[in-house]
C-alpha cells in the first residue's frame, strides 16, 4: 500500500511548456469580419467561447469558457485586458486601447436592446445593421490584438472556411432573412 505525503507540493506536469502553447485563440481578420456580418454577430458567440478555452488551457484558470462564450458582452473587457496583459508580459510593441475598444464592443452590443421597442420595424433593422457594422470592425480591431500578441498578425493558422462555419453563416442568413421578412412585414394591432 502506498501513501503519499499530504504535505508535499503537486507535482506539475511538464511534458509541454507554456510558451508553446496559445493563450488566445488566432483568426485572420477577414475571416472574423465576414462571419460576423453573415452570422449577424453570433459567431461572436463560439469566438469568445474559443478565447476563453484557450486561455484556460493555458493558465490552467478556473473559469468556465461556455459561460464567457454564452455572454460574451459581460466579458469583453475582461478579455481585452487579458491581451493587454499578456502584451506587456512579452514586451511586445502594439499601439491600441484595450479599454476604449472593450467599452466600444460592449456598448454597440447592448444598444440595440435599448431602442428596438421604440422605434418603427425598419428603423430598427437599419440601425441594427450599422451598429453590426461597428461591432465588428471593433472586433476585428480586438482580433488584431490577439493575432499580433500569438505571433500570427495574418491569423494564418485559421483563414479558412470549414464546414462549421458554413453552419454559422447558414443560421445567420436564417435570422437576416427573417428579420428583414419582419421589418417589411410589421404585426398589425391587435
Amino acid at each position: 500500500m502506498s501513501v503519499e505525503n499530504p504535505y508535499a507540493a503537486p507535482l506539475a506536469d511538464l511534458s509541454q511548456s507554456a510558451a508553446d502553447q496559445p493563450m488566445f485563440f488566432v483568426v485572420a481578420p477577414r475571416k472574423l469580419l465576414l462571419m460576423i456580418l453573415l452570422s449577424q454577430g453570433l459567431y461572436m458567440v463560439y469566438w469568445s467561447y474559443e478565447q476563453w478555452a484557450y486561455y484556460r488551457q493555458a493558465t490552467g484558470a478556473r473559469i468556465w469558457p461556455w459561460a464567457r462564450g454564452f455572454f460574451a458582452v459581460f466579458f469583453f473587457y475582461s478579455f481585452a485586458m487579458k491581451v493587454r496583459r499578456k502584451f506587456e508580459l512579452t514586451n511586445t510593441p502594439h499601439r491600441w486601447w484595450p479599454r476604449c475598444l472593450a467599452l466600444g464592443l460592449t456598448f454597440s452590443a447592448l444598444l440595440p436592446q435599448a431602442y428596438v421597442w421604440f422605434v418603427a420595424p425598419m428603423t430598427a433593422l437599419k440601425l441594427n445593421l450599422c451598429l453590426l457594422i461597428v461591432y465588428a470592425a471593433l472586433a476585428v480591431q480586438l482580433q488584431h490584438a490577439v493575432n499580433r500578441v500569438e505571433d500570427d498578425a495574418e491569423g494564418k493558422a485559421n483563414h479558412r472556411l470549414t464546414w462549421a462555419n458554413g453552419i454559422w453563416i447558414l443560421i445567420g442568413m436564417s435570422f437576416w432573412a427573417l428579420t428583414t421578412f419582419l421589418a417589411l412585414n410589421p404585426p398589425g394591432p391587435y
